[in-house]
């Protein structure tokens, strides 16, 4: 057993290229699968992280109206007997540096059962934030990250001006990332809340006790489980993490058929090893141990350096996962990747396992072998052509089992993506059998046509190799099939969300505040800006616009309140309720309208009744219209702001302003900046333009990590190819000797070569058109509808296909450059003698 494993590692040492190559494959595939799966955990940790420090150990959260509630309430319920209760006031604060941080406001005397954060009553910071108005404590990390230690003097800027604030180093194990806590008091000041709390956390531990703590909330007040807040954005971030990791799994199915080609053509080359080595003796089992005992060397030394290079790439692709998620779903700050033992373990075992299944075919093929006779090229590629049969079968009906999955909806996300896995498995096994007519034909009507010999020995030569250019073009097939439909489903979504943007985008001009605000509060422009703009010449109409979180009998939802202009539903993408009554109706009457991805996630339909906390209590509104809206993927609420309220609103969010017929918006634009100059609130002038350059941009940056993947999923298939060709010149040197012996010239076995790397790309890329078009398809039609809900038309591209078709062709020209330029070189007189 010793001598047969060291004759057959050998070969390694007179072959490293294809070795080399086989492991970069793997390398790639893995450093990708790992890197997503970390940058995912990563995200996900900071934002448990997050939910942990400011939720601490609640297990419900008494809410209220966005702008709060009267903190009265909280003294009311301790005076009923209600113990383990924490009084919060939240939102973001600007620092001067213009960064933004999360201040927290706590009673460090209630805070004991809740947070580390200020439950050290006996700690000095900590008494120091009731004794020293202007206090705060913030992460020792925040500190360190700007070369400070102890206390320093911060400049924030608050609702209702700049402050200076203590900031003193947190007690240790406190809290991390970006929150600052604060007394109430002081947090009360700086977010302008006065008088006021966003939220009372609880923590109720025997049974029926929500019960007995919902029935003393007063009107306006709503207990909710504390998992409710953040369940919707999870859920969300998670589809979003789906979709990514589906996208790297690609790579790796890549990275398959790559390890199958390089074991394949490893015994094919070594068919007369064999057979000596049965007619010595030698049983199947030991060929068997000694080729997959091979293919697992290859996946232990690529599974290994592709975790190193995996997480080096995590470093790079966690903050742009984070940045996404905190675009569309809750705020996450990562600084570092943090490996784990089962996440590690997990993608080497997936890595050692492909490569020996992929290598079970080779595998029983060399242990099956007899004879010298038996164990010939042609014997392999007559079961390789009489495998493709078999192959188109197994894919017309995998075909039609995905096709049936995606129409029929089952399973939801993920029978999505078992649909999409079906779909590309199935057409993935037909091909071999296409390519085995297409190059037939090319070698015959083709070739005659252009009387060109280089092109029939171009396609008898790749037809009688199917059993390497097959799993070759399908490598390549599958990377460029992926890049169309990304290219379909970014494509459609852009030019869906652009159009949406310059329909919604009605006014001239743009109001909103200088400081963050959040779901929950934050900064809002005063309520009597409508009517004093409103009488100004210039302005033709005023509109206000503020989103809110409130509770539900659906959970948290986001709300948007909404004074339009007049014709404001003529600009509306309705797509379900159209009435000429709708206005009067949401004026006069409880309705509201649900954008598609709230009616997709609820399961609610027109007419339906939703039960939402106003300021006055809890009423039943009826869905009277849904419509099209791309700006928060968990769905959204229209209402209009008076029915709210019960009449004039008291701040809002945004304002739009529309010029009158002989004003410049030039000059009315000049007019605001000089109001705004004597206005307490600090307010920031914006136009439709610039708000969807930077909507685009967010819109970007989304899609940038998986343009990334896209290219690296090139680059496997590259390789794939690259190492195919190299094996298919390797494996007919003797053929080329031949051709080179009756007078065929260097540089047309250069042509030759070249000439059959371009026939291989160019049936790869058109292949890929229909596949990418399908896999587009299902990514917006079934997976983005069943993750986001959103609905969008399907856009043919026209660039990326034809950039498809360069780019399949150029890979393969390109992966030819070395066989090409070896072949060229090559002894002819050795060559004959021997066969490779």
């Amino acid at each position: 057993m010793i001598l047969l494993l060291k004759a057959w590692l050998r070969d390694w040492l007179r072959h490293p290229l294809q070795r080399l190559l086989t492991i970069l494959g793997v390398v790639i595939a893995i450093a990708v699968v790992l890197a997503v799966d970390l940058a995912n955990q990563s995200a996900q940790r900071a934002f448990d992280r997050s939910m942990l420090e400011v939720a601490g150990a609640a297990t419900h959260q008494i809410l209220g109206p966005a702008e709060g509630f009267d903190e009265r309430h909280y003294r009311d319920l301790r005076w009923a007997g209600w113990r383990d209760l924490a009084p919060i006031v939240e939102g973001p604060l600007r620092l001067e540096t213009g960064d933004s941080v999360y201040l927290l406001g706590v009673d460090p005397l209630a805070e004991a059962p809740f947070r580390e954060a200020a439950a050290g009553f006996g700690e000095i910071p900590v008494q120091r934030l009731l004794t020293e108005p202007g206090t705060v404590l913030v992460p020792p990390a925040w500190l360190e990250a700007r070369n400070r230690t102890g206390e320093v003097e911060v400049t924030v800027r608050g609702v209702s001006g700049i402050y200076t604030v203590s900031a003193i180093p947190a007690p240790a194990g406190a809290a991390q990332g970006q929150i600052w806590v604060a007394d109430i008091a002081t947090a009360q000041e700086l977010l302008g809340r006065l008088g006021r709390l966003d939220r009372i956390d609880a923590r109720l531990q025997r049974p029926g006790a929500d019960a007995e703590l919902q029935a003393a909330l007063p009107p306006g007040l709503e207990l909710v489980p504390v998992g409710a807040r953040d369940a919707a954005a999870r859920e969300l971030a998670q589809a979003f993490r789906i979709n990514l990791t589906a996208m790297s799994l690609l790579a790796l199915l890549i990275a398959v058929f790559l390890i199958y080609n390089t074991q394949t053509f490893s015994v094919l080359r070594r068919q007369q090893v064999l057979g000596s080595l049965h007619l010595l003796g030698v049983g199947r089992n030991p060929v068997l141990a000694v080729v997959l005992l091979e293919a697992l060397l290859v996946g232990l030394i690529g599974t290994g350096f592709g975790i190193l290079l995996g997480i080096g790439l995590a470093q790079g692709l966690v903050g742009q996962v984070a940045r996404t998620v905190s675009d569309h779903f809750f705020v996450v700050t990562v600084t570092a990747v943090e490996p784990r033992p089962l996440a590690l373990a997990a993608v080497f075992a997936l890595g050692l396992g492909l490569s020996v299944l992929a290598a079970l075919a080779p595998a029983f093929e060399a242990s099956g072998q007899r004879s010298i006779a038996a164990s010939g090229r042609a014997a392999l590629e007559r079961r390789s052509h009489r495998l493709t049969g078999h192959l188109f079968l197994i894919g017309l009906l995998m075909l039609a089992l995905g096709m049936a999955v995606a129409g029929l909806g089952w399973g939801d996300l993920i029978g999505g993506f078992v649909a999409l896995f079906l779909l590309i498995t199935g057409f993935l096994l037909l091909l071999p059998r296409f390519l085995a007519s297409g190059l037939k034909w090319v070698a015959g009507p083709v070739a005659d046509r252009l009387d060109s010999a280089l092109t029939r020995l171009a396609g008898r030569s790749l037809e009688r190799s199917l059993s390497r250019s097959g799993p070759a073009v399908v490598a390549l097939t599958l990377a460029l099939a992926a890049a169309i439909g990304v290219s379909v489903l970014v494509g459609s979504f852009r030019v869906s969300v652009t159009e949406w943007l310059g329909v919604t985008l009605t006014s001239d001009l743009y109001l909103v505040p200088a400081e963050s605000a959040s779901g929950r509060g934050g900064a809002r422009l005063p309520g009597e800006w409508v009517s004093l703009l409103s009488d100004w010449p210039e302005v033709a109409s005023v509109s206000t616009g503020t989103t809110q979180d409130v509770v539900s009998g659906r959970g948290l939802i986001r709300l948007f309140l909404l004074e339009p202009h007049a014709d404001w539903l003529e600009h509306l993408p309705l797509v379900a309720g159209s009435d000429p009554d709708l206005d009067q109706r949401l004026q006069d009457t409880d309705a509201v309208l649900i954008t598609e991805g709230f009616a997709a996630h609820q399961g609610l339909t027109l007419n339906d009744r939703i039960d939402i906390t106003v300021p006055a209590g809890s009423r039943s509104f009826a869905i009277a219209g849904i419509y099209r809206d791309y700006s928060h993927p968990g769905g959204t609420v229209l209402m209009r702001s008076d029915r709210y309220h019960g009449g004039a609103a008291p701040g809002f969010h945004s304002m739009g302003l529309r010029v009158g017929a002989e004003t410049a918006v030039e000059a009315l634009e000049s007019r605001l900046a000089d109001w705004l100059r004597d206005r307490d609130a600090a307010a920031l002038i914006t136009r439709p333009e610039t708000i969807q350059r930077e909507s685009l941009e967010i819109f970007d940056r989304t899609f940038a990590i998986t343009h990334l993947l896209r290219v690296i999923t090139l680059g496997v298939a590259f390789v794939a190819i690259l190492s195919a060709l190299v094996a298919l010149q390797m494996e007919r040197s003797r053929e080329y000797a031949i051709l080179r012996s009756t007078g065929l010239l260097p540089g047309g076995v250069s042509r030759l070569v070249f000439l059959q790397a371009g026939l291989l790309g160019l049936f790869a890329a058109v292949a890929a058109i229909p596949l990418g078009l399908g896999m587009g398809w299902i990514l917006i039609e079934v997976i983005n509808r069943e993750a986001f809900g959103w609905r969008m038309d399907v856009l043919l591209p026209g660039w990326p296909l034809a950039e498809n078709l360069l780019l399949g062709i150029g890979a393969a020209l390109l992966a030819s450059v070395y066989p090409a330029w070896r072949l060229a070189r090559m002894p002819v007189v050795p060559a004959l003698r021997v066969e490779s």
